[in-house]
């Protein structure tokens, strides 16, 4: 039913199987043949879907939410449990990133160019749906090449399948690929037959026209226009991904004093960096740049040696050079949450269950 076949095959093959299962009168069979436009590949090959092709995906989105959300939800509820539905899916997001930028992919064909290429391009999800379509290149054969005015003609089957053969134009002018499998305006990557001839041609790189925008690493790059909903929508995911970092950091680092303190001083130290870059500030270099701890104040006198008073002591963080009255640390949480409040921000303890593993994707 699914089978990549032509029209005319696919209606041979329909044909032998109510034959040989006796379906001819069964209604719910004659009713699936009289919509197969809708579900047919045969019908529908050469039309994007971007990979859906059943209601497999939209389920498995269902059950994703359905860990966060519950039943019996009020809409205040529901709209906090399905934020943080969209802080985990966000963070999954910027995990793929990441891994699609991390190394590079070990080469395995005898075309390492062209692979090498790809990795360098494509996502890794995209790169591995790739892969076996550069290596079943190798087993294709070129039956016969005509040359036009216009393109050049490639006619290529399987080795020792020479009834499955198709039709390659290759348009040397606006260097476009058209197959006449339609699996490239399909899937939006180039097959084994286009592979082909590329390796015919001696071409060492997949050509633009067979890129695919949306499957490439730096697709993302082209959202950072300053104006627009889409610069925002980056920036949101961004701060989701590092809050879902941020979680995971807090679980382990305030297990120990010693963990507590070195994460509080690297992120006080980077909120201070960041802020005063923003705000055009140039930092003098004094003793707080020297001391690990970016809130530990020296106290001197006006001869420049240190002075030998008694050191202020902060009863909230257990920090030397000022009090609890003037810890900037605390200023820092107390703004924040005034702001969390302003916008209506809640990050309390109401999320108890269904709890989500962010670790586990199933």
């Amino acid at each position: 039913m699914l089978g990549n076949y032509e029209i005319p095959m696919f209606k041979r093959k329909w044909v032998q199987l109510i034959e040989e299962f006796g379906f001819e009168d069964k209604l719910w069979v004659n009713n699936m043949y009289e919509e197969k436009h809708m579900w047919a590949t045969a019908y529908i090959i050469g039309k994007f879907f971007a990979g859906f092709r059943t209601t497999s995906r939209c389920e498995g989105l269902h059950s994703v939410v359905a860990r966060y959300v519950g039943l019996r939800y009020d809409l205040t509820s529901f709209v906090e449990h399905f934020e943080r539905c969209v802080a985990h899916l966000r963070f999954k997001e910027f995990n793929a990133d990441y891994e699609s930028t991390r190394g590079a992919p070990v080469m395995q064909t005898c075309i390492e160019l062209l692979e090498r290429f790809a990795a360098e391009v494509y996502t890794h999800e995209i790169f591995l749906l790739l892969w076996p379509f550069l290596s079943r290149a190798g087993s294709m054969r070129v039956l016969n090449i005509e040359n036009n005015d216009d393109c050049i003609k490639y006619i290529v089957c399987k080795h020792g399948r020479p009834d499955f053969m198709c039709t390659i134009e290759f348009c040397q002018e606006e260097i476009i690929f058209m197959c006449t499998c339609l699996r490239m305006e399909s899937f939006g990557i180039p097959y084994e037959h286009i592979v082909k001839v590329l390796v015919d041609r001696d071409i060492c790189e997949i050509r633009r026209s067979l890129v695919l925008d949306r499957w490439t690493k730096k697709v993302k790059s082209a959202l950072n226009d300053a104006s627009g909903f889409t610069r925002d929508a980056v920036v949101i995911s961004r701060q989701s991904a590092l809050m879902e970092f941020y979680k995971q950091l807090v679980a382990v680092a305030a297990k120990f004093l010693e963990r507590y303190e070195e994460t509080r001083d690297i992120i006080m130290g980077l909120y201070s960096s960041y802020k005063a870059a923003d705000e055009g500030i140039n930092q003098p270099q004094s003793s707080v740049a020297k001391s690990d701890n970016p809130y530990v104040h020296e106290i001197n006198i006006g001869s420049g040696q240190p002075s030998k008073k008694k050191r202020q002591h902060c009863s909230v963080y257990q920090m030397e050079g000022h009090k609890k009255t003037t810890c900037p640390w605390q200023k820092n949480i107390d703004n924040n949450v005034i702001e969390d409040g302003t916008n209506g921000s809640d990050d309390g303890d109401m999320y108890t269950e269904p709890k989500a593993d962010l670790d586990s994707d199933n």
